[in-house]
């Protein structure tokens, strides 16, 4: 037994581990797959702002005006800077047979023109754009990328100045939440003037999120699945072992009780038959009532063994009948008055109820009834006083049973329907019993469809009210 529960635990412990990980996989790939995501939507935008960054500097080109400076009201001669024009070539020349790069000497190349023919490009951002056509550079780029993200533009000079952007209305802390991608789009000698295209993307983090958000639930969905399968795994090992816990135990209880009876009458019975022993009367009625005695006993504990069984037992066959509850109440109060009178008690009766006809198994109702009466008196310091009445409800009746004894603690009032579970009994240490009782008492109500519920208080007594359904067969 010890063995198996060692396995059990190992077989939680390595199937609580593998969840685990399986769980810190999930959440390693999402973050993966969120940063892989971000970066992909980085590199988008990069390359939206580059495009927009062209289609602005080709726009400009072409409706920019040109121009060559004047002087005093004089425009200045291309050669200004140059001697002749064989110095111009001889510049181009070298420019050309440079072993810089390309890039390099598209740049001197620009030098040259900008310093000896005064090339100038005015540019008017108010008059080449406005808001509108700006919007719908950015809206056809994005678009061409498939991304459909909220955002806002700006268009600045190297210094932060501000010559275009469409967001005077709107919070700063707007654009300070969201995600900007800058470009210069007039970044060449050509140009004069330097400008930066920015656009401002939000909610960035959940467009990713979102993006992947349906694979993620399916994901989770799944998590939660299997988590509640090992949960409740777990839930059906335990009560399998608290199952076998309670019969074995049940079973060791029930050997080491029965031993003693069986031993007692066994000696008595050798006494009474062995005609060795000459035996007067009084000691042939004192061995006769050890054998009833010892009878009654065995008869209590097979009653033990077949409560264990209904309570254990999904669903028993029940033998149902109609009659009469107050007469099954009367009959469990006569079978154990005499124990009652051994410790002075009384059990009072209070039939009030007119709907007294039930339909159900009569020997399990009056081993009901037997419980709680044995229990009232078990459970009592002083001369046990039981009163036991009984009314109507609509559809029903309720019996009730009253006790003056030691009482049960709120904290245990769920606790003892529940199997082996025993009230503690604070200076009482002669109670005996199994734990069995008014667990079997709950599962025989039950199966009528009925309720029991318990009101109590320590030191107080208990009060158990039982509500089982009238029949609709009425009394003749």
């Amino acid at each position: 037994m010890k063995k198996n529960s060692k396995y059990i635990q190992v077989i939680i412990f390595l199937s609580s581990f593998a969840l685990l990980g399986f769980l810190l996989i999930q959440l390693y790939w999402a973050k993966n797959t969120f940063n892989e995501k971000k970066n992909n939507f980085h590199t988008l935008f990069e390359i939206c702002v580059t495009e927009i960054g062209d289609e602005l500097r080709e726009k400009i080109l072409n409706e920019s005006t040109y121009s060559v400076p004047k002087i005093g009201g004089n425009i200045l001669p291309i050669q200004n800077s140059l001697s002749s024009n064989s110095q111009l070539l001889d510049t181009l020349k070298n420019i050309k047979s440079s072993e810089k790069s390309i890039s390099e000497k598209r740049k001197d190349l620009l030098r040259v023109i900008n310093k000896n023919m005064a090339l100038n490009i005015n540019i008017n951002l108010d008059k080449v754009f406005d808001e509108n056509e700006v919007i719908s550079l950015i809206e056809t780029s994005l678009n061409k990328h498939g991304i459909k993200n909220d955002f806002h533009y700006s268009i600045t000079d190297k210094n932060g100045l501000l010559f275009l952007n469409n967001f005077e209305n709107i919070d700063n802390s707007i654009l300070e939440k969201s995600t900007s991608y800058s470009v210069k789009f007039l970044n060449d000698d050509f140009f004069n003037e330097k400008r930066i295209f920015t656009l401002y993307i939000l909610k960035l983090e959940r467009s990713i999120t979102k993006s992947f958000s349906h694979v993620f639930i399916i994901s989770m969905i799944l998590i939660l699945i299997i988590l509640g399968t090992f949960i409740y795994s777990i839930k059906i090992i335990q009560n399998q072992k608290k199952n076998t816990r309670i019969r074995t135990d049940f079973i060791n209880n029930m050997t080491h009780e029965l031993k003693t009876p069986i031993a007692t009458i066994g000696l008595a019975s050798e006494a009474l038959t062995d005609k060795n022993i000459k035996l007067d009367s009084s000691s042939q009625n004192k061995f006769l009532n050890t054998i009833k005695s010892e009878n009654e006993r065995l008869g209590k504990l097979v009653e033990n063994v077949l409560e264990n069984s209904v309570s254990i037992k999904a669903n028993p066959k029940l033998k149902l009948e109609v009659f009469n509850i107050e007469d099954v109440v009367q009959r469990a109060i006569k079978s154990i008055q005499i124990s009652y009178n051994a410790k002075n008690g009384k059990i009072k009766t209070d039939f009030l109820a007119q709907n007294k006809i039930v339909e159900a198994d009569k020997l399990h109702i009056t081993n009901v009834i037997n419980n709680l009466l044995d229990n009232s008196l078990k459970y009592s310091t002083k001369s046990p006083l039981v009163v036991i009445s009984t009314r109507d409800v609509i559809g029903g009746i309720i019996i009730r049973i009253k006790d003056n004894g030691i009482g049960i603690a709120k904290d245990s009032h769920k606790k003892i329907f529940e199997k082996l579970f025993r009230v503690p009994t604070g200076d009482i240490h002669n109670v005996k019993g199994f734990g069995l009782g008014l667990s079997y008492v709950k599962s025989i109500i039950d199966l009528h469809k009925g309720k029991i519920m318990v009101e109590s208080k320590l030191g107080d007594g208990s009060t158990f009210t039982i509500n089982l359904k009238s029949s609709k067969i009425l009394e003749s």
